[in-house]
């Protein structure tokens, strides 16, 4: 395996990053800079536990669900397939057969790939359709990623999948940037922080080309 050529699909943070409508603005303020009287640079960062490339476990929509560190952290990692998807939304047809899909993370890239204004939140921004959430459960997957900030339809409040892929286990990763990863093969490294009962993480997620 080659980690020379890793494929960085995190979005970077700063203070003026874009946030899920209705969350609080991300601030990273310097508590300590490099001068008399300071030997060193030290940051204050804010955010909730939900913002830029992070990994939602059951616990984000589901009572009772496992949180972070009740998740094995082999989850967090594997064999993952990119797929390509044009239109507005992630249909049934766009989920591969199950050979493909079974114990897969599965990333798709769409247009959110191309926005590169970080501060005007998209709202209609491409999303996963509730019937392609129940494909890709039924076939198996173990984790489901797409390149914005939500696996569902802005402003649509029954999240259906959400709740379908964290009802049945299936791990969400959110926020990704796949504008450097080509549809094909790798292996994924999106590790979350160790939050004691956590409902969602930042993480620096990357692909390695297979």
């Amino acid at each position: 395996m080659n980690y020379e050529n890793l494929v960085d699909i995190s979005r970077e943070i700063a203070s003026d990053a874009i946030v899920y409508p209705g969350d609080p603005p991300l601030a990273v303020n310097k508590l300590c800079q490099i001068e008399p009287g300071c030997p060193c640079n030290i940051s204050q960062v804010s955010w909730t536990t939900h913002f830029l490339t992070h990994v939602d476990p059951p616990l984000h929509f589901i009572e009772g669900g496992a949180s972070l560190d009740e998740v094995p952290l082999h989850r967090f990692s594997g064999d993952a397939l990119v797929v390509g998807v044009v239109g507005d939304v992630v249909l049934p047809e766009h989920v591969p057969q199950e050979a493909e899909v079974k114990g897969q993370n599965l990333l798709f890239k769409t247009r959110n790939s191309q926005v590169t204004d970080s501060q005007t939140f998209d709202e209609n921004h491409v999303y996963i359709s509730a019937e392609a959430a129940e494909v890709l459960v039924a076939r198996g997957a173990n984790l489901v990623g797409i390149d914005y900030l939500s696996v569902d339809r802005f402003g649509d409040e029954a999240y259906p999948a959400h709740r379908t892929f964290l009802g049945n286990g299936v791990l969400i990763l959110e926020g990704l940037d796949l504008s450097r990863a080509t549809p094909g093969r790798y292996t994924l490294m999106a590790f979350p922080l160790k939050i004691a009962k956590g409902d969602g993480s930042p993480v620096r997620a990357v692909l390695i080309p297979r």
